[in-house]
């Protein structure tokens, strides 16, 4: 790959201040790569990241770049302030193209450059720079482009970023977490752009699916070191799991061998003899290698929920309507005990008001809302959470109190944040010197300690590191009260939940499933493809356009076709009473006790069964129409 290498380093070292974050680390990309660059939160990935952009440099080390490289960077953080408007600044990415056309127009046309100009718009599809901007803003949905940028949230920024960098087509594109605030359809959506870019990318995200989709090579940034982990998420965690291994097992014979030779060396008046002085150098040099250190994964423990009764939440014909906008029509839910439910939906969809009318901060246009006296809601919305960043953790989580509440018991505030993996010193250190994945684990403790028995997390997955999500996910999964989720992290949906609400574009009848996210999914494409099939029935031909043909003489049923059908509606019956008995099964308030070890087991048998009724009642029409056709 040496003549492909579009960047590449070599024993790359940083530190700051205690932490070294490069150590003698060595990475290179090559054309068309698409690498994900995985590591625990403050690891260092977004300072790499930096360096390769050329916003910042190693404190030592050898570095390639290919000449005239172009190279893009996606921020995770960013500080711009200004006062253009959405649409120039994503037009800021056009800057190149606009340029070659310039120059393209002003060259000679027998002239070499005026060649390589035409070949690089041309390979660019740049030709017509507006159309490509114009595209680019309707598939990021960036709906205000005359607005200021200054004015924007930071998810609405984010997006208008990703679309001045995404735009620019550099050779080699970096990315950090580019799917955090956005929806599923968006996020479809760059992955289908990411697999057919016509350049490198370089990304860190925290989306799994996202990851296996675009990766062909997973790099993982561990104490300061470089390892090249597989094409996907699972053969990352298997690498890492392998290399772990391989170096526990080699510091126990590292440690057995200096056993011995510390015996050697005390027992033995040879060891002092001249020509024994190789041994005590070997002794020496072994014992100056230090052990792999390992960083203890995050012990997130959510206090016991108080005991919830038969009745929890129950919504009934819930309507509302804010701004004009019909969000929410004729919506009936009833949350059991056990539930984990994901609530899906583009931005602005309405599922943020739906959390308000749920735990009644928020009136709805009509219906009711029922909510049980034993409920006790613990629902912090992340963006009204607001971390003062001239505090110290310390301070941030525990107040004026030295004790956290857990359950039935309490403990210090300093060993409940050591629990979300902060050291004594950063304990004591103040909020504004946080990395982004150290304050999302900062507002998780904030929020966690306040206990209660319906928990909501809005959007809990940004900036957490993979390690943390799963601890995240086990936790919740061994919540006993009851979660919901609003969240675009479809791995972790299918991790954690058990109930789907879907808001589906432009609908404000919400859609329900009892399953996970892929479940829905499913689901959802099947009445895609329906109605696309229906509207093909609907729409009539033209008399022109229907080809004259003799009729053809339908065939009656065979022998074996009419005994299918004579069995065909007990087989069906069946598979409903099934799929009734299954349904039932999960609806029970104690579901979730009595089959926490076959659970998984269930859910398929529904779907199967599911998917079995539908191929019958597909198939009983099939031969219904065949038996009752009329030849002509």
């Amino acid at each position: 790959m040496a003549d492909n290498v579009l960047w590449s380093g070599d024993k790359l070292c940083l530190s700051i201040g205690r932490q070294t974050l490069l150590d003698s680390a060595a990475v290179s990309i090559g054309e068309n790569e698409r690498v994900a660059l995985v590591g625990r939160n403050g690891c260092g990935k977004s300072t790499l990241l930096r360096i390769i952009a050329g916003m910042e440099s190693p404190a030592s080390g050898e570095i390639f770049i290919r000449r005239d490289l172009r190279i893009a960077m996606m921020p995770q953080t960013f500080d711009l302030e200004t006062e253009k408007t959405c649409i120039e600044v994503a037009r800021e990415g056009l800057q190149i193209f606009e340029d070659a056309l310039k120059q393209y127009e002003s060259v000679s046309m027998n002239s070499p450059q005026h060649a390589q100009l035409e070949q690089f718009l041309t390979f660019h599809n740049a030709w017509t720079p507006e159309n490509k901007l114009e595209t680019m803003l309707e598939k990021m949905e960036i709906h205000f482009p005359d607005r200021k940028f200054n004015e924007l949230s930071g998810g609405e920024r984010r997006r208008v970023l990703l679309a001045r960098t995404l735009i620019a087509e550099p050779e080699l594109l970096l990315l950090d977490e580019p799917t955090n605030h956005l929806d599923v359809n968006t996020i479809a959506w760059i992955e289908d752009f990411l697999a057919d870019y016509k350049g490198a990318c370089l990304f860190i995200t925290h989306d799994r699916y996202f990851l296996d989709r675009i990766a062909t090579r997973v790099v993982e940034l561990d104490n300061g070191k470089l390892y090249t982990s597989g094409t996907s998420y699972s053969e990352f965690l298997e690498t890492k799991a392998e290399r772990e291994y391989a170096q526990d097992l080699e510091t126990q014979k590292r440690n057995a061998f200096l056993r011995r030779e510390i015996e050697w060396v005390r027992r033995s008046p040879k060891a002092r003899l001249k020509k024994n002085l190789g041994r005590v150098k070997r002794f020496d040099e072994l014992a100056a290698i230090e052990a792999p250190v390992r960083i203890d994964n995050m012990e997130l423990v959510i206090p016991q929920p108080p005991r919830l009764g038969n009745k929890v939440v129950d919504l009934k014909n819930i309507h509302c309507t804010i701004g004009g906008k019909e969000l929410i029509r004729d919506f009936n839910f009833e949350f059991k005990a056990g539930d984990k439910v994901g609530i899906v939906g583009i931005n602005g969809a309405g599922k943020t008001t739906l959390l308000k009318i749920m735990t009644g901060a928020l009136t709805p246009d009509q219906g009711s809302i029922s909510i049980a006296d034993t409920v006790c809601f613990n629902y912090v919305d992340q963006n009204r959470i607001a971390l003062n960043p001239d505090a110290t953790l310390r301070e941030e989580v525990g107040g004026d109190s030295d004790y956290v509440n857990m359950g039935d018991g309490r403990t210090t505030v300093r060993a409940y944040l050591k629990r979300f993996l902060f050291t004594d010193d950063r304990i004591e250190s103040q909020v504004k010197y946080l990395s982004g994945g150290e304050k999302a684990r900062l507002i998780l403790a904030k929020i966690l300690k306040l206990g209660g028995n319906f928990l909501i997390l809005d959007e809990p997955t940004n900036d957490l590191d993979l390690p943390s999500l799963r601890i995240l996910e086990e936790a919740l999964q061994d919540y006993g009260g009851i979660v919901v989720v609003v969240s675009h992290d479809r791995y972790f949906l299918n991790r954690v939940c058990n109930r789907i609400i879907a808001f589906e574009h432009g609908d404000p009848e919400l859609r329900t499933e009892i399953g996970d996210f892929d479940y829905y999914d499913q689901k959802r494409r099947e009445r895609l493809a329906a109605a696309e099939k229906t509207v093909e029935k609907v729409v009539p031909k033209r008399t022109a356009d229907i080809p004259v043909e003799k009729p053809k003489k339908k065939k009656a049923l065979t022998w074996a076709e009419e005994r299918e059908l004579e069995g065909m509606e007990e087989a069906i019956q069946k598979a409903e009473e099934r799929i009734a008995e299954l349904e039932s099964v999960f609806s029970e308030p104690d579901f979730y006790a009595k089959h926490a070890n076959d659970q998984i087991q269930l859910q398929q048998e529904l779907e199967s069964v599911r998917t079995e009724a539908a191929r019958l009642y597909e198939r009983w029409e099939e031969l219904e129409i065949k038996k009752n056709s009329i030849n002509v």
